[in-house]
């Protein structure tokens, strides 16, 4: 099993998320339904509920158990450890691939501080110095600026466009495919 750890890079922290993140989570996602809305899944109406909130972390719990996913609340370390957005490492597949997919978001009230791109490169951290994985993919709308300056910036290489790879928010979405091997991020830290 992956032993659960907090890193920071202040002002930004990533933790991994537990149940008692059930209240907070919930007023996050409410609050940001419309910023995150274009860069998601459509989602039942019972997901922005606290039992909607509460299996959404059960899920993470069981993934993190089961090696498949780590989810990770993102906190702002100057404002009291307050959680401001997600990330995560998805679909992880092991055997001679030892890949996952990443996605995240930050909350619109904390964004452009560089929260994401700290955070990234937090999980990133996480990924190849503690589970273990070779390569990381995230996949951007080609649209959402923001988040490729944020995957360019930490360093990973566009590989190409996945047609229709995603419904997001009701349709089906091109995605822009990036990726970063061990090998790209040990190059970084040198």
């Amino acid at each position: 099993m992956t032993t659960r750890v907090r890193l920071d890079d202040p002002p930004t922290a990533i933790r991994p998320t537990d149940p008692a993140d059930g209240r907070a989570q919930l007023a996050l996602r409410i609050a940001n339904r419309a910023h995150t809305g274009p860069w998601d899944p459509a989602r039942d109406e019972s997901f922005y509920t606290a039992a909607g909130q509460r299996l959404e972390l059960d899920l993470d719990r069981r993934a993190w158990t089961a090696g498949s996913a780590f989810a990770f609340a993102v906190l702002d370390t100057s404002e009291r450890d307050r959680m401001i957005g997600r990330v995560a490492l998805a679909n992880v597949v092991r055997g001679p691939w030892q890949n996952a997919t990443l996605g995240y978001w930050i909350s619109a009230d904390a964004g452009g501080r560089g929260h994401a791109t700290r955070a990234v490169a937090l999980v990133l951290r996480f990924a190849f110095e503690q589970a273990g994985l070779h390569r990381v993919q995230p996949a951007v709308i080609p649209r959402n600026d923001r988040s490729i300056r944020v995957v360019e910036r930490v360093g990973f290489r566009h590989e190409g466009r996945a047609l229709k790879y995603l419904k997001i928010d009701g349709t089906w979405e091109d995605h822009d495919i990036y990726a970063l091997t061990l090998e790209d991020w040990e190059r970084t830290k040198a």
